[in-house]
């Protein structure tokens, strides 16, 4: 009983854990329609730990539409030498173009229809 406790409420203080069956793609480009969104990448903390301060309200405008954070799981990493928690990073286009964007230090070409 006490080991349950223990375990909920170290859950609690840590927040929302990563989701081992979300892994988050990376893509080097991609091709959407006005109004489509699309996880483009996974931004990852220290190896094997979850990214610190991710606020999952907060979006990023780009010249073509707007990065958003999305949910919890796990993205491949070389770095890491294989699957580390990360949060998804989602592109929603809102304007017909071609840009180049950076995301966690990875370019990401985007062409919008």
């Amino acid at each position: 009983m006490l080991r349950i406790i223990l375990v909920v409420s170290m859950m609690a203080a840590n927040g929302a854990l990563a989701d081992p069956d979300n892994q988050i793609p990376f893509h080097r480009s991609v091709e959407l329609t006005v109004g489509q969104s699309m996880v483009v990448h996974g931004f990852r903390g220290e190896c094997g730990k979850r990214p610190q301060n991710v606020d999952p309200k907060r979006t990023r405008a780009t010249k073509l539409g707007v990065l958003s954070n999305g949910k919890w799981g796990v993205t491949k990493s070389r770095r890491c030498g294989g699957w580390t928690p990360a949060v998804e990073i989602i592109f929603t286009a809102s304007k017909k173009g071609r840009e180049t964007i950076n995301v966690a230090g990875e370019s990401i070409r985007v062409r919008v229809r």
